[in-house]
């Protein structure tokens, strides 16, 4: 399986370390790319024809909306399947996997952030402040449908690219 990390110069070091340490512990061939995510996606299938692509989009995110578990790619890009096999889980669902699992995580969520984009618009969700000038861990959040709290809005623009990203397309993460 090809793992694909599209790397930006405004993504957190956390996120940068937390890919490369999980790809050498799960002996992953970590493919980088340095380029937006449409040119990427592009040149990565005419390179090597891909049928799937395995994303981690849950419902309550800006590119879900219409999709299901199997999702043709939009039509103004290039042909593959989307596979969101995590579609259908909560944001507490999650959390109770990656904790009951014993599942490793970047350790920005134990920062107080509980959705992480570019260092220029993220910050910890402020309903996580502990009171001692910290913040709680992401999994303490009470309400899921809050997750986004610390990420800044664009005014105006619905279904605007976040981080660069077309919010109808894959993530950084993505698994071919």
């Amino acid at each position: 399986m090809r793992t694909i990390y599209f790397e930006d110069p405004n993504t957190f070091p956390e996120i940068d370390w937390f890919t490369y340490e999980t790809a050498a512990t799960y002996g992953l061939p970590l493919e980088t790319i340095r380029t937006d995510y449409k040119s990427g996606i592009e040149a990565l299938l005419k390179e090597k024809p891909t049928k799937a692509i395995f994303l981690g989009t849950r419902n309550g995110d800006p590119n879900a909306v219409g999709q299901q578990q199997f999702s043709p790619s939009s039509p103004d890009w290039p042909p593959f399947m989307r596979v969101n096999p995590i579609l259908d889980w909560s944001y507490s669902d999650v959390w109770s996997f990656l904790l009951t699992c014993k599942v490793k995580y970047c350790s920005l969520y134990d920062q107080g952030y509980t959705s992480i984009g570019s260092i220029h618009s993220t910050v910890p969700n402020e309903l996580l402040r502990d009171g001692s000038g910290g913040y709680k861990p992401a999994y303490k959040l009470s309400d899921g449908g809050l997750e986004r709290a610390g990420r800044a809005k664009k005014a105006g623009k619905k279904n605007a690219p976040v981080n660069g990203r077309n919010n109808n397309e894959p993530g950084q993460r993505s698994r071919l």
